[in-house]
C-alpha cells in the first residue's frame, strides 16, 4: 500500500492508493463497472442511443463495458451504487459516485486513481454557467487508450484497434490533469452543403439519404469525441447581424455599408454595416447586454460583422478615415469598391483598424455594466491583420483570429487580451483532396497559439477525407488536448496501431508525404485564399508518386493476413491513386476543349464516385474543390 498527495483547490488530500486490479482474467470480467444512483434507465441502452447533453456518466459506463467486452471477450456488469445481488469484488467507480465524492475534479479535468482494491474514474462534468462538460467519458477514453491500447484512428470499420487480451491487471494509477484548451473542436462537416451536392448526388446515382447514412454524424461524432474534443467555455462567434436591414434598414438606413449606388440599401441575409457610426455602437451594445441579462448563463455573445454575401464595404468618408495609409494592403478585392470610380480598388489599406475600432466601441459600452461577460470578435477577410493604430483592445474582447500564420498569431497575442483560433486549413482548397502531411506542422501551431495566449481552437472543413489527410485529422486532434505532443511518437504510434508489421514502411510514406506537403505549403501561390491548382504536378510529379507507390508496394508485401492492417494500406493507395489522376487532368487543364481535358475529368469523376460512400477522399467536397480549381486553370500561373 502507499500513500500519495492531491491538491485539491488549495488543500492536500491524503489518498490511499493500491496496485494490481485485475480488470478481466481468463477471458471472464473481474470487476463490475459503477454509477451513480438515478442512471438505470440508461444504462439499458447502447452507446449510439446515448445522446444529449446530460448523458455523460451513462455513456461512458456502456463505452467502458462495451470496450472490455471487446477486449476480454465478455462484457461486464454495469450497476448502481445501491444496487443488490452484486457480487463482490473490485469496482470501478465511474462519475460522481459516493465513493469518489472527495476527489472534486475540475471542469473537464480527468482523475484515474486505483485505490483500496478499486478503480475510480471520473472528471468534471459541469462547466460555467451550468455548461455540459464530459470530464467522466474522457476519463474513461484516456484509460482505454493509455492503458488498454484501443485506438481510433478513423471513424468506420476498419478505424477502430483494439488489443485483444485473456488478462487484463492494472499497475498502480493516479493520473489527473485537465486540457490545457478550453475550447477543442474539429468541425464535422463530411456531410453538409446538401443543396450544393444533392445534384452531384443525382448525376452520380447515388442517393441523398444513403450518403448522409453512410458518412453522416451518427458515424463520425463518436470519433470526434473520443479524440476529447470538448469545451469548458462556449465562444460564440459566428454573424451577428442577420435580419438587421429587414428590422432596422427603413428607419436607420445610416446604420448601413454606404454601396456604390451611393444608397445604403442592403441585400439580405448578410447585410454590412456602417462601422463609424456611434449610434449603431449604442445600439449593438443595448441589444448584447439585453442579450446577458436575459440569459444568466450566456457568458459570450458575438459581435463579429456577416461574411461575405453581395453588400460591398462601407466606403463612407467618416469609415475612411479609419483606414490608416500606412496599413497592410489589401489587393483587388471586389468588396473593396471606389467610390469615385465604381470599380475595386486595386489597393486598399486593412479594414482592421476601423473594424477593431467599431468592436472596441462597443466592448467598451457593454463592459461598463456587464464586465464579467466577453464579446466574440473576428481578425478575418480584410481585417485580418493587426490594427496599425488601435494598440489595445478591451479585456472583454476575445478575438477570433481566422488562420495559423505565426507572425499574425503574435502580432494579435500582443494586443488581444484573450484569442481563438478559428482556422480553414483543413479543407483540400490547396491540395484538391490529395494524400499529405501537415500533421507536424498543424501540431505546432496549435502549440505555438497556446503560448501566445490561445484559449480555444475551431477548425473548419473537417471534410473527413481519411484516406489522404486522416493522419492530419488524428495529430490534430491529440495536440488539442496536449499542445506538448511529441508528434514523431504520436505518428509512430499511429502506424504501429494502423499497420501493424508494415509499420515502419507505412512511416516512411508519411514522411515522405511530409516533404511534398512542406513545398506545397511554401508555394506563395498556393494559399488558401488564392490556391494556383496548375502549380500542384510540380510537387505531385511523377518521380513523387512513383516514390509513394513503390512505398505502398512494399507494405503491401509485408507478410500478414490482418484485414483490417491491408484495408488501411489499400486506402492509402487509393489517395495516391486519385493524386495520379488528379495531376494528370491539371496537366491538361488549359485546354478544356479537347479529348484529353474531357476523358481525364471524366476518370477523376468516375473514380471519386466509387467513393461516396466510404471514409475515403471526401469526394464531393474534393471534386467542389477540383471543379473550382479547374474555373480557374485558365489563368493561372504554371
Amino acid at each position: 500500500m502507499k500513500t500519495c498527495l492531491i491538491a485539491l483547490l488549495g488543500t492536500a488530500v491524503v489518498l490511499t492508493a493500491s496496485a494490481d486490479i485485475t480488470l478481466i482474467r481468463d477471458g471472464q470480467p473481474q470487476v463490475v463497472i459503477i454509477v451513480p444512483d438515478g442512471l438505470y434507465k440508461h444504462l439499458q441502452k447502447p452507446a449510439e442511443q446515448l445522446t444529449g447533453d446530460g448523458v455523460s456518466v451513462p455513456l461512458a459506463a456502456v463505452e467502458l463495458a462495451d470496450y472490455l467486452g471487446k477486449i476480454g471477450g465478455t462484457r461486464p456488469q454495469i450497476a448502481t451504487e445501491t444496487q443488490k445481488g452484486i457480487p463482490e469484488g473490485p469496482r470501478i467507480f465511474l462519475g460522481p459516485c459516493k465513493a469518489s465524492a472527495d476527489l472534486a475534479p475540475k471542469a473537464e479535468e480527468i482523475l484515474v486513481l486505483t485505490r483500496n482494491g478499486h478503480l475510480h474514474l471520473c472528471g468534471g462534468d459541469s462547466g460555467p454557467g451550468g455548461m455540459i462538460c464530459r470530464g467522466t467519458l474522457f476519463a474513461v477514453y484516456d484509460l482505454l487508450e493509455r492503458d488498454l491500447g484501443v485506438r481510433w484512428l478513423f471513424p468506420g470499420e476498419h478505424g477502430e484497434v483494439v488489443p485483444k487480451q485473456a488478462t487484463v491487471t492494472l499497475p498502480e494509477l493516479n493520473r489527473r490533469e485537465q486540457p490545457r484548451i478550453a475550447k477543442r473542436k474539429v468541425r464535422d462537416v463530411a456531410v453538409s452543403r446538401e443543396e450544393t451536392y444533392a445534384p452531384v448526388l443525382q448525376q452520380w446515382g447515388i442517393a441523398l439519404d444513403a450518403w448522409k447514412k453512410a458518412r453522416g454524424p451518427e458515424v463520425n461524432v463518436p470519433w470526434h469525441r473520443r479524440m476529447r474534443l470538448g469545451q469548458r467555455i462556449e465562444i460564440n462567434g459566428g454573424h451577428a447581424y442577420a435580419g438587421w436591414w429587414e428590422k432596422h434598414g427603413k428607419e436607420h438606413p445610416e446604420w448601413f455599408a454606404l454601396q456604390p449606388d451611393g444608397t445604403r440599401t442592403q441585400v439580405p441575409v448578410r447585410e454590412r454595416l456602417c462601422k463609424s457610426n456611434p449610434a449603431l455602437w449604442d445600439e449593438i451594445a443595448r441589444v448584447k447586454i439585453a442579450e446577458f441579462k436575459a440569459d444568466p448563463a450566456l457568458l459570450t455573445a458575438s459581435i463579429s460583422p456577416n461574411d461575405g454575401g453581395k453588400n460591398k464595404f462601407c466606403m463612407c468618408a467618416a469609415c475612411r478615415a479609419l483606414d490608416p495609409a500606412d496599413a497592410p494592403k489589401i489587393i483587388g478585392d471586389s468588396q473593396l469598391v471606389d467610390p469615385a470610380t465604381k470599380q475595386p480598388f486595386a489597393e486598399y489599406p486593412s479594414l482592421s483598424d476601423r473594424t477593431f475600432t467599431f468592436f472596441n466601441e462597443i466592448a467598451t459600452r457593454v463592459g461598463r455594466e456587464m464586465p464579467d461577460r466577453d464579446l466574440v470578435a473576428y481578425a478575418y477577410s480584410v481585417y485580418r491583420s493587426v490594427p496599425v493604430k488601435v494598440t489595445r483592445l478591451q479585456p472583454n474582447l476575445i478575438v477570433g483570429y481566422v488562420g495559423l500564420k505565426q507572425d499574425e498569431i503574435a502580432a494579435w497575442s500582443k494586443i488581444a487580451p484573450k484569442l481563438f483560433i478559428r482556422p480553414n486549413d483543413l479543407g483540400p482548397a490547396i491540395d484538391l483532396g490529395m494524400p499529405r502531411n501537415h500533421a507536424a506542422w498543424f501540431a505546432q501551431a496549435v502549440k505555438f497559439s497556446v503560448e501566445h495566449h490561445a484559449i480555444g481552437f475551431d477548425f473548419d472543413n473537417g471534410h473527413g477525407n481519411w484516406s489522404a489527410h486522416g493522419l492530419d485529422y488524428y495529430v490534430l486532434c491529440k495536440a488539442l488536448w496536449n499542445p506538448d505532443l511529441d508528434v514523431a511518437a504520436t505518428i509512430a504510434d499511429y502506424c504501429r496501431a494502423a499497420y501493424g508489421p508494415a509499420a515502419e514502411v507505412m512511416q516512411h510514406y508519411h514522411a515522405t508525404l511530409a516533404k511534398i506537403s512542406d513545398q506545397v505549403r511554401a508555394d506563395p501561390e498556393l494559399t488558401p485564399r488564392s490556391p494556383h491548382a496548375a502549380r500542384l504536378p510540380r510537387y505531385y510529379n511523377e518521380s513523387a508518386l512513383q516514390a509513394l507507390e513503390a512505398i505502398l508496394k512494399a507494405a503491401h508485401l509485408v507478410p500478414g493476413d490482418n484485414t483490417g492492417v491491408k484495408a488501411r494500406i489499400q486506402m492509402a493507395a487509393e489517395s495516391v491513386k486519385y493524386a495520379r489522376l488528379v495531376t494528370a487532368l491539371l496537366k491538361v487543364a488549359h485546354d478544356k476543349k479537347s479529348p484529353a481535358f474531357t476523358e481525364c475529368l471524366a476518370t477523376v469523376e468516375a473514380f471519386l464516385k466509387t467513393k461516396v460512400l466510404t471514409p475515403e477522399l471526401a469526394p464531393l467536397h474534393s471534386h467542389r474543390y477540383l471543379r473550382m480549381a479547374l474555373s480557374y486553370a485558365g489563368r493561372e500561373v504554371e
